[in-house]
């Protein structure tokens, strides 16, 4: 059954609330004096231009009705929510492991020894703790919405699908929107058994993966404050047979959920493909799952231009989680084709060794200058670079979970970040440059707080009070 815990976000209703910002994000610019109004539905009622707030107040109550809160923060600026739409919660634990290398060198599959190493450890407690201080951090650095690509499971034979409960009630104790991303996983490679860590990940075929797809969607519209989703998942060609891959990919049609996969993340993966299917993924991909704005591919690091231009062109998203390639060696997406043929791009914390979406959308432009020796890589009509990765790191990220939510306009979620503009390093940033300077010169540090469905929650150890 599933844990509900009592923080703040899981209580009751939100109080409406009127909030003008010094600075909000609006159609891809920063504006001065926009009122934001917060509606009891945890949505945005109305954005308004030039009716500003003149001051301060708590509350007030008139015929024993509560009008709205009228609130002017000072120093602030208003941005969506970030969306961390590609996670591991529980791989919070590996912070500081795995980065030994006695034999002089690693790569991803040495990397993965340590997480099988850690899944093995996992108990229900220690699994929701991990989950539910990932999900924490990742509020306090501005992320209010997370698709959590969920595959820990099983604690026995005799216990299986005990971890899945575990995930949900850590979300819902931090009060973080989360779509989880429920993960078919059936073996260790093409035409490799499960082993070891693995045997906690297993899916017995479609009919064993859809009974408890279905028993996680009664939990997930359990979840108070409608802060829950459930989505369809592959974990990669070489964990799900291709059949079955196709089987999940029909039912996440017929059911109007979202699709993902790890697609093309190390060259093994591709090469085994080739050795198997006489193709690669990504040609699998486009050939035969038909990818649309519904399909999500993590990583495409290998993906040959031709095969990403014809993914791209379906109008499905790649998600980069530029911090956890770097970790693991992965390699670099080619971002200029994804781009120049209309491909949505989304970013993910993954490994979850750092939470800072700054961080991640400032190196998904800094890898493509280093790999291309330009600057610029990721710009948009105006060729300006910071608003281009803002709206990545928030619109981006909604559409991959198929959320209302990513821009600050009536009826979507009132899912929002306050950014500090009187921290240090904003000193003297206009509304103008103020996207470059909150992607390329900020992090968690300067975020003061986040609402989600409309219930504001103070960052950790922030000294100022909203």
């Amino acid at each position: 059954m599933l844990r509900q815990r009592g923080g703040g976000y899981i209580r009751g209703m939100p109080v409406p609330d009127l909030i003008e910002a010094d600075l909000t994000w609006i159609d891809g610019r920063f504006e001065p004096g926009v009122t934001v109004s917060l509606a009891a539905d945890g949505r945005i009622a109305a954005v308004t231009r030039g009716a500003a707030i003149p001051g301060a107040g708590a509350a007030s109550r008139a015929g024993g009705a509560a009008s709205p809160a009228r609130r002017r923060l000072r120093g602030v600026a208003l941005v969506p929510g970030f969306v961390t739409a590609h996670s591991h919660a529980f791989q919070r634990g590996l912070r500081g492991l795995g980065e030994r290398f006695p034999d002089g060198a690693g790569d991803f599959f040495s990397w993965r020894e340590a997480m099988y190493a850690l899944v093995e450890s996992l108990d229900e407690a220690r699994a929701e703790e991990l989950s539910r201080q990932a999900f924490e951090e990742m509020l306090d650095a501005g992320y209010t919405s997370v698709g959590e690509f969920h595959y820990i499971r099983h604690l026995s034979p005799e216990r299986r699908f005990a971890l899945d409960d575990a995930v949900l009630s850590a979300a819902a104790s931090a009060g973080i929107r989360i779509v989880l991303l429920h993960t078919a996983y059936e073996a260790g490679g093409f035409d490799v058994p499960l082993r070891g860590g693995q045997r906690r990940f297993e899916t017995r075929g479609v009919d064993d993966y859809w009974r408890e797809h279905e028993r996680l969607s009664r939990d997930v519209a359990s979840i108070r404050d409608g802060l829950a989703s459930i989505g369809v998942v592959a974990h990669s060609v070489r964990a799900v047979p291709w059949p079955t891959i196709k089987l999940l990919r029909r039912g996440s049609r017929e059911r109007g959920q979202v699709f993902h996969m790890h697609v093309e993340e190390v060259q093994r993966e591709v090469e085994d493909c080739v050795a198997a299917h006489d193709r690669r993924p990504m040609r699998m991909v486009v050939d035969e799952l038909e990818p649309g704005s519904d399909f999500t591919a993590i990583h495409c690091t290998h993906t040959l231009a031709a095969d990403l231009e014809d993914f791209a062109k379906s109008g499905a998203t790649a998600c980069l989680c530029p911090s956890t390639e770097g970790n693991l060696g992965d390699g670099i997406c080619d971002l200029p084709t994804l781009r120049a043929s209309g491909g949505s791009i989304a970013v993910g914390t993954d490994l979850n060794s750092r939470f800072s979406p700054q961080e991640e959308l400032r190196w998904l432009e800094y890898v493509q200058r280093v790999a291309r020796t330009r600057r610029g890589v990721i710009v948009d009509d105006r060729g300006e670079t910071g608003p281009a990765l803002l709206r990545i790191g928030t619109e981006g990220g909604a559409k991959s979970l198929s959320l209302d939510a990513g821009r600050i306009r009536p009826g979507a979620l009132a899912d929002l970040c306050a950014i500090d503009l009187e921290h240090a390093s904003l000193e003297g940033a206009s509304a103008e440059m103020l996207a470059s300077a909150i992607v390329f010169g900020t992090g968690p540090e300067c975020v003061l707080g986040t609402w989600v469905g409309g219930r504001f929650r103070a960052r950790r150890g922030s000294t100022r009070c909203l």
